[in-house]
């Protein structure tokens, strides 16, 4: 009898149908994988991010890095700002780009670690256009020089303090906010530093919690994804005062007011309670798919 090389048709095709199947099975793991891999690096650059302003805590007596610094209306969403990241970046020494007299910058940079590689709207330029087309109109935050990414929380020491602008010092043109020191803090390692955003502004305020953006970062309606940046699973990274970071619900951010922003006694004026402005948050964030489904 002859011997037979090779495979018949029906073999072969039973062959390719086990690798497509072995295929259709693996290549959503590997997918999550990398996904998680990602995200591990968005929580680690955010890491380095808050040491960096641990040490300028500690350098400047425990105040907090200015939000925003200039005096010219004409810099407002511009080179010429200097902002947070600009205080924290000698003590990281990786990512954003020189000052450079005021410089905008119109192309992409390197983000370093303030940088998160699954963020979405890192180097857009997009515009908030539905209120009144504010921003600087190039990639990045509002001085082009660093990624979108992580913002600061606008609302620490809110609850202690009861006023706006409690622990981050600001500087604009007519105003003045000296700020706050970390002994204003009465629960640092519940309440949140540093959290993600799609949008360019340095900081997170309680109402764009609950605000959709589209995935490079403009605020609208009728958008699965928010203004804060997740990851798969519906979950998003923090950094606390203390130092350590955490991947949360949003939900349970605000829930559990680790922004510092929802005591039930605090007066966002006209009556309007902590309480409401909880529940309006909370409501907003269960429209959006992003944290619901977790996209």
């Amino acid at each position: 009898m002859k011997k037979r090389f090779g495979f018949t048709l029906i073999e072969l095709l039973v062959v390719i149908a086990i690798i497509a199947i072995l295929a259709a099975i693996l290549f959503p793991v590997f997918a999550q994988a990398r996904a998680q891999a990602r995200k591990t690096t968005c929580l680690s650059n955010m890491k380095q991010v808050s040491l960096g302003e641990m040490m300028y805590f500690q350098d400047y007596d425990e105040a907090g890095t200015p939000k925003r610094e200039f005096t010219d209306n004409a810099a407002w969403f511009s080179g010429q700002e200097i902002i947070w990241k600009d205080l924290v970046e000698p003590y990281i020494k990786s990512g954003g780009r020189p000052y450079n007299n005021g410089q905008t910058y119109t192309t992409p940079g390197n983000g370093g670690i303030f940088e998160c590689p699954e963020n979405t709207a890192s180097w857009s330029a997009q515009k908030a256009v539905y209120w009144g087309n504010f921003g600087p109109g190039e990639p990045g935050d509002e001085t082009t020089r660093y990624p979108r990414g992580y913002a600061i929380n606008f609302h620490a020491g809110h609850n202690e303090a009861n006023r706006e602008g409690a622990f981050w010092p600001e500087i604009t043109p007519g105003s003045v906010n000296p700020g706050g020191s970390l002994a204003l803090l009465q629960q640092p390692a519940n309440t949140i530093m540093l959290a993600e955003t799609r949008m360019f502004f340095p900081e997170i305020w309680w109402q764009a919690m609950g605000y959709e953006c589209t995935p490079d970062g403009i605020p609208a309606g009728g958008q699965p994804t928010g203004c804060i940046s997740g990851h798969h699973g519906g979950m998003t990274n923090f950094a606390f005062f203390d130092g350590h970071v955490k991947t949360l619900r949003l939900q349970k951010s605000v829930a559990d007011d680790l922004w510092d922003a929802f005591a039930p006694n605090t007066d966002w004026g006209g009556g309007y309670t902590g309480a409401q402005s909880k529940q309006d948050v909370l409501n907003s964030i269960n429209s959006i798919t992003e944290w619901t489904t977790g996209l």
